[in-house]
C-alpha cells in the first residue's frame, strides 16, 4: 500500500504538460497564447488525477481509451487545433516530445554516460522519425496542388469542406475592397437554414429585389467579375467566419467575403472553394 497526494500530482502534470503544449505548439507554429496553453495543461493535470479513479478489473483498455482522450482534449485546448491531419500531426507531437522529455529524465536521474547516450540515440531516433513525418505531410499537401482544409461558420454552424488556393484568384469587393473567395452552391446550402438559403435564392433570380434588409447578417449584392472566357455579375455574400488549415499554421478570417459559383459544376470533386490569393 502507498499514498498518492493528488494535489502533488496535479502540480507535476500541470508543469510538466505545460511545457510540452509549448514545445508542440512552437514546433507546429500554432499562434496560441500562454493562457491556452495552461488551460491545456490544466485539462492534462485534471485527467492524470481522475485517472487513479478508473476501475481496476479493466484498467488496460479504460487506460489506452483515457489517455487517447487527455491527449485529444489537451491539444485541442492547448494548440487550438480543429482539423483531423492538424489534430493528428499535434498528438504524435506531444507523445515524441513527451518520449524526449521523458528519456531526458531517465538519463539525468540515472546519471551515468550509458544512460545519456541511450538517450541521445533514442532523441536522434525519434526527431528523424518525426521530420520524415513531417515532410511526408508536406509533400502530400504539395501532390494536392494547394488543396487545404477549410472551415466555414455562420450563425454556430460550422462545416468543413476544402478549398484551392488560386494565385489568379484577385477578385476584391468593390464595396468593402476585401478578397472575395468562390464557393459551391451546394457548400453554402449546407451552411445557411433553410429560410435563408430559399431568400438567398429569391433575391439571386430577382436580381436583388428584396433588398439586403431581408438578408442583414449576409448582407447579399452583387459584384463584378472577369475572367478569361467570360465577365458578367456574382452574388456575393458575407460570413462569420473563415478558418484555412494551412500545414504551418491556421488563418482565421472574421467576416469573409464570398462569391457564389456560376454553376455547380465549376466546384466539386477534390475542393468546393476557390481560396483568394490575399487571404495567404
Amino acid at each position: 500500500m502507498y499514498e498518492i497526494y493528488l494535489d502533488v500530482v496535479f502540480m507535476a502534470n500541470l508543469c510538466m504538460d505545460y511545457v510540452l503544449l509549448r514545445l508542440v505548439g512552437s514546433f507546429l507554429k500554432c499562434p496560441v497564447s500562454r493562457l491556452r496553453s495552461l488551460a491545456g495543461a490544466a485539462i492534462g493535470a485534471i485527467m492524470a488525477c481522475l485517472f487513479f479513479y478508473l476501475p481496476t478489473d479493466s484498467l488496460f483498455p479504460s487506460s489506452i481509451l483515457f489517455q487517447g482522450l487527455t491527449v485529444i482534449l489537451m491539444v485541442k485546448a492547448g494548440c487550438n487545433v480543429k482539423s483531423g491531419s492538424m489534430l493528428v500531426k499535434a498528438m504524435v507531437t506531444l507523445y515524441l516530445a513527451a518520449f524526449l522529455c521523458g528519456g531526458f529524465w531517465d538519463a539525468v536521474s540515472a546519471g551515468s554516460g550509458g544512460g545519456l547516450k541511450t538517450f541521445l540515440l533514442l532523441a536522434g531516433l525519434c526527431y528523424l522519425l518525426f521530420t520524415c513525418i513531417s515532410i511526408g505531410c508536406d509533400y502530400v499537401q504539395i501532390r494536392r496542388r494547394s488543396i487545404y482544409p477549410v472551415r466555414l461558420g455562420y450563425k454556430g454552424k460550422v462545416i468543413s469542406l476544402y478549398g484551392f488556393y488560386d494565385t489568379g484568384n484577385l477578385l476584391a469587393d468593390p464595396l468593402s475592397g476585401k478578397p472575395v473567395s468562390i464557393l459551391a452552391p451546394e457548400s453554402l446550402k449546407e451552411l445557411l437554414p433553410e429560410g435563408v438559403w430559399e431568400q438567398l435564392k429569391h433575391f439571386q433570380e430577382k436580381t436583388g429585389e428584396l433588398g439586403n434588409t431581408a438578408l442583414p447578417g449576409l448582407a447579399p449584392h452583387f459584384l463584378p467579375y472577369r475572367s478569361v472566357e467570360n465577365e458578367g455579375m456574382l452574388l456575393a455574400v458575407t460570413l462569420e467566419d473563415l478558418c484555412i488549415h494551412t500545414p504551418g499554421e491556421v488563418v482565421h478570417v472574421s467576416k469573409p467575403t464570398v462569391a457564389i459559383a456560376l454553376g455547380p459544376s465549376t466546384l466539386g470533386g477534390e475542393y468546393q472553394m476557390i481560396l483568394n490569393s490575399r487571404l495567404l
